[in-house]
């Protein structure tokens, strides 16, 4: 069967990669009736042209039935990623159109408050007010809103997607669901699924103490079922009688608190409930977590397996599933996780068409960074940072620490201008900072080895630290890589090929990766087979 599909094509040119791609993903989805397609591609070769391909041409050939609408959805991981997205899609003229949570939208009426802000208090407004109006029929986010659920491709990010799939009904099946960055699948499932249940929210919310003498899952599982959950029911009951009642806009101030709280109580009611219905204590972990400077204790229940709620929470939402990334390695390990019969999956890998020695990656051992040694490896890591920042004097680059220990100490022994370090606030702010500087900036960051653009000259180097091996203590770190043979392997090669990632994004950029853990050379003789090809090429 011959695909006629270069007319759906968004660009002028096909790379031969994309062109690779889309004829696999055709032919897999419309000859082999594979439900399922798996695309690993390189950085470069252009992962969203070849989902906004397929998805047009499944659209083109497919009619709109019960069981699935017209359209594609997009979901990414990242909202810089949705964006970019829009910039290459969207616009007046084309279709692609994006939505977030209303947080990130400006009320017309009220400009220094957010679409969420003045929806909450548009409960306790006076329906003849201008602002009630304004808000009611012409409020930002749910113009942006119809206009995605209108569109037939409409892009948005895991978090608003799985929400409001599953609470407010608005997301309904489509023939295509494309996932980019699909190798996180399994850790923005589990974040949805996980359940928290705090010390402060209990008395500044519910007002019922914090249970005595619960310290173990089956406890923790019985009060949150006998006492948590009915006291949670019962206060968003009377919250929204007390937001029927007259007189709420008397007291305006007082009541958007109110308003706030209900909208919180709504959503996490939903999550308890579905919770409370699936549980199986063997595919728990519970933590309790311990106050700490301005927070309190918290009980914190997360999945182990999230397999079984793949298709309910994502995969139920497109006929055809396209699942993208750079990082898939392991195909048979990646559908397991999800839950995905082998059988109907199509799986290709595809290098990127970037030159290997535009791209090379220098293993500089100087002592190992596990927990035993770090402390030891420390200076020497500073003296060999030092001498790279003095070898690129006059370029920007990365340095990728893994955690913020490593970063704070660099920062603090370095003392260097040209180093930008952020927190878990100000992150976009300071990439921001380094963007727009015309200095030679370098980024001092644990988290940054996905979902950031360095091309050109906003990154001619960057250094890999640590080999970033998942945090052994976190319970559900130990309980999956002892599930899966190779799990553990597998999370720490994803990182440690992204973050080499972040630099050459284009055919013509150039830029040196230095990996300077001496436990690097281990990993590799060990894990060498689910590494990428093109990786692996550009080893010097």
């Amino acid at each position: 069967m011959t695909f006629k599909y270069q007319t759906l094509f968004p660009h002028d040119q096909e790379r031969q990669e994309q062109t690779a791609a889309i004829k696999f993903a055709l032919d897999a989805v419309f000859n082999q009736n594979k439900r399922f397609v798996i695309i690993e591609a390189g950085t470069g070769v252009g992962k969203s042209a070849v989902g906004l391909t397929v998805g047009r041409y499944i659209n083109k050939k497919k009619q709109a039935t019960e069981e699935f609408a017209e359209g594609t959805y997009f979901v990414t991981t990242q909202k810089i990623l949705q964006d970019q997205y829009v910039k290459d899609f969207g616009g007046p003229r084309k279709q692609m159109k994006s939505i977030k949570s209303s947080s990130n939208y400006t009320c017309k009426f009220h400009k220094k408050l957010s679409c969420q802000q003045a929806q909450q208090m548009l409960r306790t407004t006076d329906k003849s007010s201008k602002f009630f109006k304004a808000c009611s029929f012409a409020c930002v986010y749910k113009e942006e809103k119809k206009k995605f659920i209108e569109s037939t491709e409409s892009v948005t990010n895991f978090p608003y997607f799985l929400t409001e799939a599953t609470f407010s009904g608005k997301i309904i099946p489509r023939h295509c669901l494309i996932v980019d960055e699909a190798h996180n699948v399994e850790s923005e499932l589990s974040k949805f699924i996980e359940i928290h249940a705090s010390e402060r929210f209990c008395k500044s919310i519910l007002n019922i103490p914090w249970p005595r003498n619960v310290s173990t899952q089956y406890q923790a599982f019985g009060w949150i079922k006998s006492e948590y959950y009915p006291k949670v029911k019962s206060k968003l009951s009377f919250f929204e009688s007390s937001l029927e009642k007259s007189g709420l806009k008397s007291r305006l101030k007082e009541f958007e608190k109110v308003s706030r709280q209900y909208d919180l109580l709504k959503g996490h009611v939903s999550k308890i409930k579905k919770f409370l219905e699936i549980y199986d204590s063997s595919n728990w972990v519970f933590e309790l977590v311990p106050s700490q400077n301005r927070s309190m204790r918290k009980f914190v229940f997360k999945p182990i397996d999230i397999s079984s709620f793949a298709k309910e929470h994502l995969f139920r939402l497109g006929g055809t599933v396209v699942m993208m990334s750079a990082t898939i390695l392991d195909h048979k390990t990646f559908c397991n996780s999800l839950g995905i019969d082998i059988n109907d999956a199509a799986f290709i890998s595809l290098p990127s068409p970037f030159p290997p020695e535009n791209r090379p990656i220098i293993a500089a051992p100087i002592g190992k960074m596990n927990m035993r040694e770090i402390n030891t490896t420390l200076p020497k890591l500073t003296k060999a940072v030092k001498e790279i920042l003095n070898n690129h004097k006059g370029e920007k680059g990365i340095i990728h620490c893994h955690t913020f220990k490593i970063a704070n100490h660099l920062k603090n022994s370095i003392k260097n201008k040209r180093l930008i370090i952020h927190d878990s606030s100000n992150r976009e702010e300071k990439l921001n900072e380094h963007m727009n500087s015309k200095n030679d900036t370098v980024l001092l960051s644990p988290s940054m080895a996905e979902g950031v653009d360095l091309k050109g000259d906003f990154s001619r180097f960057q250094i890999i630290c640590k080999v970033p091996y998942p945090y052994l203590g976190d319970k559900i770190v130990k309980k999956r890589m002892n599930k899966w043979k190779r799990w553990y392997d597998l999370q720490t090669a994803k990182l440690i090929v992204q973050s080499a990632g972040r630099s050459v994004r284009s055919i013509d950029d150039t830029a040196v990766t230095y990996i300077l853990d001496a436990d690097w050379n281990r990993f590799y003789s060990k894990n060498a087979d689910i590494l990428p090809e093109g990786f692996k090429k550009c080893i010097v």
